[in-house]
């Protein structure tokens, strides 16, 4: 599995963050991707959904809030028109909270899968710290589900970071592949220089394999996260259906900060 082959099974897990600590070690931030505020107020506007072309050559897609934070992903469909009709279904059972079941990983964090009337997984959120702020993340994918009207390609011209202002007035960014998949994202930042100060650092230690670390869900599925060298995480991966998968991941971004001179966002 690539680094876009990821599962529906895998999440929109937590948006790992660092403090305004040194580039070299970030302390994180005890809040979650989608702070309570945003969670019950900022995810109001309408988002969109995004298709991209996973390495594997599988179709996938994933939600994004308006404010640019990513709250769903797909399982990869050996069509485009799969993950449209994916795309689909979950406008039809994402707008009802009962038809997301929320899980836990081994570490203690929550996630959750939206779930087709045939139980099928149809996308998976990020981690979340805690289990209230899951549910609450539940609540606000929910009300973008309803509002999100848009789908288009994700933008595929160059990987880069990307930073963005939450309604709760804090700091956030991800980082998206050559193929448009957002493949690493951040936590909520108090002020833009720390955010910027964790893009760098995230450019800097995710060029080492050595920094990353495999952790385990408690349904087996597996994620990553990138450690600053205090061993701080300043970064965390979707999850993925197999070890492997997920070492590949990793492979893939290391790959992808060392060749690429990834433009830093204004």
């Amino acid at each position: 599995m690539t680094l876009t082959n990821l599962v529906a099974r895998s999440f929109i897990t937590l948006v790992l963050a660092v403090s305004p600590a040194a580039l070299t070690g970030c302390a994180v931030d005890s809040s979650d991707s989608i702070q309570s505020e945003e969670q019950e107020v900022g995810a109001k506007s309408a988002g969109r959904f995004e298709l991209f072309v996973g390495q594997d050559g599988q179709h996938y897609f994933h939600l994004l809030a308006k404010n640019g934070a990513k709250v769903l992903v797909s399982e990869g469909y050996a069509k485009r028109q799969g993950a449209e009709a994916g795309v689909k279904a979950c406008q039809k059972n994402g707008v009802d909270a009962n038809n997301y079941d929320l899980r836990q990983a081994k570490n203690g964090q929550y996630y959750f899968d939206l779930l087709g009337g045939n139980g099928e997984i149809i996308g998976t959120s990020e981690l979340y710290v805690t289990k209230s702020n899951a549910v609450k993340a539940i609540n606000a994918v929910v009300t973008v589900v309803k509002a999100s009207v848009d789908l288009a390609n994700a933008p595929t011209e160059k990987p880069a970071f990307a930073s963005f202002k939450g309604l709760d007035g804090k700091f956030y960014f991800h980082l998206r592949a050559k193929n448009g998949e957002i493949v690493l994202q951040s936590q909520g930042y108090a002020k833009k220089s720390s955010a910027d100060a964790g893009i760098a650092s995230v450019d800097s230690n995710g060029q080492s394999e050595s920094n990353f670390e495999l952790r385990e869900a408690v349904d087996g599925r597996q994620y990553f996260v990138l450690l600053a060298n205090n061993g701080k995480v300043i970064g965390l991966s979707q999850m993925y259906a197999s070890k492997q998968g997920a070492q590949r991941g990793i492979e893939s971004i290391v790959k992808l900060l060392t060749e690429e001179s990834l433009p830093q966002p204004e």
